[in-house]
C-alpha cells in the first residue's frame, strides 16, 4: 500500500512538473496581455474572448515567441472567417510569408479550418461547437492538431524568426478561450 502511495505521489509530482512550463495567455476575465491592432469589438464574455464586428485585424500577445507549443479553444459558427496567427508581426500584409496563419474558415474557403494560409490546405470547415487547436512551432516546422487529430505537418524552407501570437477577426462571430503557451528548448 505504501508503494502505491509513493508511486501515486511521484506521478502527481511529475504531472505538475510537466504542466509547470505552460503559461496561460488569457485569464478569462479581461484582455490583459493583449493588444488590438485594428478597431474590432474585442470583449470578454462568459470566460471567452469574443469578436463580432469591426475592421479586419489582430488581437496580439504582448510577448513574442519563437519555438513553442500553443493550445487554444475556439468556436466559429457558420459565416465566420478568422484565424490564429503564429510567429506574427502585429500587422500582416502577406500571411503566406510573414507569419503562419492557422485558418478558421468554411470548407468553401481556399484554406478551410486547420489550414496554413498560403502554405498547406486541410479539408476543414466551420462548426458551431467549441473545438481545440494544439500547435507546435519549432525551427520552421508547424504541426497542428484539431480536436486531437493531426491535420498539418509543414516544414518551412525559410523559417520565421518568431513573433507574436494573434487572434484574427475577419468576418462573423468568433470566440477563443483556454489559451496557453509553452516555450520549447532552453529557458
Amino acid at each position: 500500500m505504501r508503494t502505491v502511495a509513493v508511486l501515486l505521489g511521484w506521478m502527481l509530482g511529475f504531472a505538475g512538473m510537466a504542466a509547470a512550463g505552460w503559461v496561460d495567455l488569457f485569464n478569462g476575465r479581461d484582455l490583459d496581455g493583449w493588444d488590438a491592432q485594428s478597431k474590432v469589438d474585442w470583449q470578454v464574455r462568459d470566460g471567452a474572448i469574443v469578436a463580432t464586428k469591426g475592421a479586419v485585424g489582430l488581437l496580439t500577445t504582448r510577448g513574442v515567441y519563437q519555438d513553442y507549443e500553443l493550445e487554444v479553444e475556439f468556436r466559429a459558427p457558420e459565416g465566420t472567417n478568422s484565424g490564429v496567427f503564429l510567429s506574427t508581426p502585429k500587422e500582416v500584409s502577406d500571411p503566406a510569408t510573414e507569419c503562419y496563419e492557422l485558418n478558421i474558415a468554411p470548407s468553401s474557403n481556399p484554406y478551410p479550418t486547420g489550414s496554413l494560409v498560403g502554405r498547406l490546405r486541410h479539408d476543414g470547415g466551420e462548426a458551431p461547437e467549441w473545438r481545440r487547436f494544439r500547435v507546435k512551432v519549432e525551427s520552421g516546422r508547424v504541426e497542428v492538431w484539431l480536436n486531437g487529430a493531426k491535420v498539418v505537418d509543414y516544414k518551412d524552407r525559410k523559417p520565421l524568426a518568431g513573433g507574436h501570437i494573434g487572434l484574427q477577426f475577419n468576418q462573423g462571430r468568433v470566440e477563443f478561450r483556454n489559451i496557453r503557451v509553452q516555450k520549447l528548448g532552453l529557458p
